[in-house]
């Protein structure tokens, strides 16, 4: 394939400060490893921080620039302007220009091998790449094993971060028989469920690798304006993963030792606790449940809470509510929305929500919806607004003509009975019961539906089992959007279609 034209492109650029670049050198000894002859590509390096930091470690040891092994160093850049700046960087060592390319790593030529992978792959998921250079990349997340189908990346791969794809191809085209990889990375590769799933296999065709140690940085600012989880993980070519694997936390200014493994499958987001927590785990039965009983999110109304979401209900008449003062709408199609006061002992609602569905999940036709004057009308005039909403899965439903439907909404969403919990920047878990209409509110809650109140006091009983919040606290997602999603706690039942 040739290499496409994106000099100019800066993809998910998080450039490593010196100091940090120097404690990765440290922590794996490959200041002695490269002295000793080792060669060492940064795959993406843009302005070249970890290999001048690793020259000027040697520097630092009394050694003189003629006596260490520049040679041995190679590097790869996509954006010519950061590649002009190493080269601006290097004029004053004794670094062997042909080692260095301003080309795509993706689509080099170049097949260089070496014994040591140092880098800091760029942090983007493969939704927010440019339109045009998300063509050219697409078949190669096939070719390094990220993705089975390509519908992968239409639904939730979409969200898998590009890092992992310069870590597969690092591996299994350049990297030397029992070679090491040393990357600083979003941590999301190997704690969030979804995306992430296909990398956590640790493999490249035939070619396996071992996931060996973690540091995670914790809240520490080490890179400017980055929100997401990053971290310093080191892998070894040619082996196979040894559980669990040591996990340094930073914490309060000193990396506490902790364990971590995947638990209730192989690829499973890594679980991270004390050796004695990651026993406990492991004794964890799962409960049996049909598929209709699966975990679910809220309603997800597109971004359009304004027309769906309500701040106060009161009787019209017989048939409809008032809402917010002035809307008035039919009382079966209006349900109380749960929020965070509900799980606070407030029993009544402060919230609603319009849900134009038939309680069999599919949402109303339109010769249904015209039997109810204020809802056509609320809705028709709402049409321009709910047509322009975005989103693959949404618009999957409204190219049928189904211009005011949601996400988020189905049979479960009408059963008798939900065992609903908070999903969304919590530290601990709650579940509670919640009868009759009461709607869980997009990504903030989660919950299980139940036909009978004596399956809902079951399944609250398993989730209130205090090794279930060990668990969750040990996928180190607390306090985040990612606490207990519906994915991680549906990890914690056996799916049936019949149970005993």
């Amino acid at each position: 394939m040739q290499q496409p034209k994106h000099q100019t492109l800066s993809i998910g650029a998080v450039f490593t400060p010196p100091k940090w670049a120097t404690f990765a050198i440290e922590k794996f000894g490959l200041l002695e490893k490269w002295l000793a002859g080792k060669t060492i590509l940064d795959p993406t390096m843009g302005e070249g921080n970890l290999l001048i930091s690793l020259v000027e470690a040697g520097l630092e040891t009394g050694r003189k620039l003629a006596d260490l092994p520049t040679q041995n160093l190679y590097g790869i850049e996509l954006n010519t302007h950061y590649f002009e700046a190493f080269c601006s960087k290097i004029e004053k060592y004794n670094f062997k220009q042909t080692n260095f390319l301003n080309e795509d790593f993706f689509f080099t030529k170049t097949t260089v091998e070496v014994d040591i992978i140092f880098g800091n792959p760029p942090w983007q998921t493969f939704a927010n790449l440019p339109a045009d250079y998300k063509e050219i990349a697409k078949p190669l997340f096939f070719e390094y094993d990220l993705v089975g189908k390509a519908q992968d990346l239409l639904l939730g791969g979409s969200r898998m971060d590009i890092a992992s794809l310069v870590i597969q191809k690092s591996i299994a085209k350049h990297l030397k028989t029992n070679g090491e990889a040393i990357f600083f990375m979003p941590l999301s590769l190997l704690l969030n469920d979804g995306a992430n799933e296909t990398f956590r296999n640790y493999k490249v065709g035939k070619t396996h690798f071992a996931l060996e140690k973690i540091y995670d940085f914790g809240t520490a600012k080490i890179f400017e304006n980055v929100a997401t989880r990053y971290g310093l993980v080191y892998f070894r070519r040619d082996a196979f993963t040894q559980y669990p694997v040591p996990y340094l936390r930073l914490e309060q200014a000193s990396w506490q030792t902790l364990f971590a493994r995947p638990l209730l499958r192989e690829n499973a987001p890594l679980s991270v606790t004390t050796g004695e927590n990651i026993n406990l785990l492991e004794t964890l039965a799962l409960f049996t449940i049909l598929p209709t009983q699966i975990p679910r999110q809220g309603v997800n109304t597109g971004g359009a809470n304004d027309i769906f979401f309500f701040q106060s209900c009161e009787s019209f008449d017989k048939e409809n509510y008032i809402l917010n003062e002035k809307i008035i709408l039919p009382k079966k199609f209006i349900y109380p929305l749960i929020t965070s006061k509900n799980f606070q002992k407030q029993a009544k609602p402060t919230k609603w929500v319009l849900l134009p569905y038939k309680k069999k999940g599919k949402p109303l036709d339109w010769a249904e919806i015209e039997k109810y004057p204020h809802l056509q009308n609320y809705l028709w005039q709402h049409k321009i607004t709910l047509e322009n909403r975005k989103g693959t899965m949404l618009n999957a439903v409204m190219k049928k003509g189904y211009w005011w439907a949601m996400l988020g909404v189905g049979k479960y969403n009408f059963a008798p009975y939900k065992v609903v919990w908070e999903s969304y920047g919590r530290n601990t878990f709650e579940p509670q019961i919640f009868k009759s209409r009461w709607q869980a509110n997009q990504s903030l809650q989660c919950f299980v539906p139940c036909e009978t109140k004596e399956l809902a006091e079951k399944i609250l009983a398993y989730l209130q089992n205090p090794v279930i919040e060990t668990y969750l606290l040990s996928l180190k997602m607390e306090g985040t959007m990612n606490w207990a999603q519906a994915g991680k706690i549906k990890s914690l039942f056996k799916i049936e279609e019949t149970q005993k």
